[in-house]
C-alpha cells in the first residue's frame, strides 16, 4: 500500500476546518479545543448544541457525549441547560440528549430541565422518556411510566413507549423493570395502566416471519407478475443454488417492464449473475434510475474487461459512484490513479451526499480487489466521509490491515463515534 496523501491536521485549526470537523465528528474538533481553547469557536459549538450538524442522525445518532464534552470545555453547560442564549426553536431531541449527558455529569438543573422536556410533541409522542430513564435509573422509570400511563388513561389510541422497560432491563438485569412496575402499580393507577400496556405489547408480538425461500418456479412467477419492488428477492437469490440462479437468469429481461426487470436484478444483487453476458450491459443505461442502480450493483460482482470498460463510460458521464462500483472486481492497479482523481474532484469532496454515495462501493472495492487496495483510498474515506458509520468502516479496514496511520489513530481517540474511539484505543493499546 502506498503512503496516504491526506495531511495531518495542524493546530490551531482554521475556523472553516473546525466547523467542518464539528459537523463530521472528526476528533480534531475536540483536540483543537483541548489544545487551543474555545475562543473564536464558542458560538459554533453553541449552534451545534442547538441544531444537529451530524450527517443523518437516524443512522449516526447525535454524538451527544462528544458534544457535551465540547460544551463543557467551552463553558456552555449552564447556558444550554437554562436556555439563556436568546436562540429559539432549537432541536428538542438533541436538547434531551445533551441534558441527559449533563445530568449524568451531576448537574441537578439538567435533570430537572430534562423532566420538563417530558411532554408531547406534535405527533402526540412523549419527549425525553429514554433519556430520563438512562439518567435517573429506577426513579426515571417510575416518572416516565407515570407520564405514559396518564396518556394511556386519557387516550385509548395512545401507543405507550413500552420498549423503555427493555432498555431498563438491559442496564439492570432481565425482569428488573417489570418488578418495579408491579410494585408501583399497587398504589399508582397510572403506572398500572402503563404496566398493562407493556404486558399487552409483550403478548401481542408476532413471531418472526418464515424467510425460507420459495421454490425457484414461485420466485420466477413473482418476478414476472410483480407490480412493486420485492426487496426480499435479494435474500432469495443469495440463498439459491447455482442451478436455481441459472433458471432465473434465463428469463428474457429485455421484454420486461421496469418493475419486473428491477426485481429480476434484485435477485442477483448480492451474488452477481451466474454467468456474464454482454446483453446485460445496456441495463446500465436503462431509462429508469432504479434499474440502472440495480444493474450497476449486480455487475459490480463481475471482473470481465467489458465491465471495466463500462466503468470508464460511467466516469465519462460524470457518474463517479457508478465508476467506483464497476471497478469493484474488474479494476486493475493502473486504475487507482484515475479513481483518486475522480473522487478528489472538488464537486465530489464538497458534497456530503456525493461522498456518501462513493464511500459504500469504495469500501467494497478496497476490501475485495487486492489490485486496488491502496491506503490512499481508505484514508480518503476517513477524511471526507461525514457519516460516522462509513468512517468507522474505513478505520476498521485500516486496522485490519495494520496500516492505520499513527496520526489518524491518535485523532480517532477523540472522535464523536464511540465505536471509533474504542477501535483506536485497542489499536494503540490504550483500551
Amino acid at each position: 500500500m502506498m503512503e496516504s496523501e491526506v495531511a495531518e491536521p495542524v493546530y490551531p485549526l482554521e475556523k472553516a476546518e473546525f466547523i467542518r470537523a464539528l459537523a463530521t465528528g472528526h476528533g480534531r474538533a475536540l483536540i483543537h479545543v483541548e489544545r487551543c481553547g474555545a475562543d473564536g469557536v464558542r458560538d459554533e459549538i453553541l449552534e451545534a448544541a442547538l441544531f444537529p450538524k451530524t450527517y443523518d442522525t437516524q443512522c449516526n445518532g447525535y454524538g451527544e457525549k462528544w458534544l457535551a464534552r465540547l460544551c463543557t470545555m467551552a463553558g456552555l453547560v449552564d447556558t444550554i441547560i437554562s436556555g439563556d442564549h436568546g436562540i429559539e426553536e432549537g432541536d428538542g431531541a438533541l436538547r434531551c440528549r445533551l441534558l441527559k449527558e449533563f445530568a449524568l455529569q451531576g448537574h441537578e438543573t439538567a435533570r430537572l430541565a430534562l423532566r420538563e422536556m417530558c411532554r408531547c410533541d406534535d405527533e402526540g409522542d412523549l419527549f425525553a422518556c429514554s433519556e430520563i430513564v438512562e439518567a435517573e435509573g429506577e426513579e426515571g422509570l417510575i416518572f416516565v411510566a407515570d407520564r405514559n400511563g396518564e396518556r394511556v388513561l386519557a387516550d385509548e389510541g395512545y401507543e405507550a413507549e413500552t420498549w423503555l422497560v427493555s432498555e431498563f432491563d438491559e442496564r439492570n438485569g432481565e425482569g428488573s423493570g417489570m418488578a418495579i412496575l408491579e410494585r408501583e402499580s399497587r398504589v399508582n393507577p397510572r403506572i398500572a395502566a402503563y404496566r398493562d400496556a407493556v404486558l399487552a405489547d409483550l403478548g401481542g408480538r408476532a413471531e418472526r416471519p418464515d424467510r425460507t425461500p420459495p421454490a425457484v418456479e414461485e420466485v420466477i412467477a413473482q418476478i414476472l407478475a410483480s407490480t412493486k419492488r420485492l426487496p426480499r428477492l435479494a435474500f432469495f437469490g443469495e440463498q439459491a443454488t447455482p442451478e436455481e440462479r441459472r433458471k432465473v437468469a434465463a428469463l428474457d429481461f429485455a421484454k420486461m417492464e421496469p418493475v419486473p426487470v428491477e426485481n429480476y436484478l434484485c435477485y442477483f444483487h448480492r451474488s452477481g449473475f451466474p454467468e456474464f453476458r454482454e446483453e446485460y450491459l445496456p441495463l446500465l443505461r436503462h431509462p429508469e434510475e432504479r434499474v440502472r442502480w440495480r444493474a450497476h450493483s449486480v455487475l459490480s460482482h463481475h471482473a470481465e474487461p467489458q465491465v471495466r470498460m463500462a466503468a470508464y463510460e460511467a466516469l465519462a458521464r460524470g457518474e463517479v459512484a457508478f465508476f467506483v462500483k464497476l471497478l469493484r472486481r474488474s479494476g486493475l492497479a493502473e486504475d487507482v490513479e484515475p479513481l483518486l482523481g475522480a473522487i478528489r474532484a472538488p464537486e465530489i469532496q464538497a458534497d456530503a451526499d456525493e461522498v456518501h454515495g462513493v464511500v459504500g462501493p469504495l469500501l467494497k472495492l478496497v476490501k475485495e480487489n487486492e489490485r486496488m487496495s491502496d491506503l490512499r483510498l481508505a484514508v480518503w474515506m476517513y477524511e471526507y466521509s461525514s457519516c460516522h458509520i462509513c468512517r468507522s468502516d474505513a478505520v476498521e479496514f485500516m486496522v485490519g490491515r495494520s496500516v492505520l496511520p499513527q496520526w489518524i489513530a491518535e485523532e480517532c481517540l477523540s472522535d464523536a463515534s464511540e465505536g471509533i474511539r474504542e477501535m483506536a484505543g485497542k489499536y494503540l493499546g490504550r483500551a
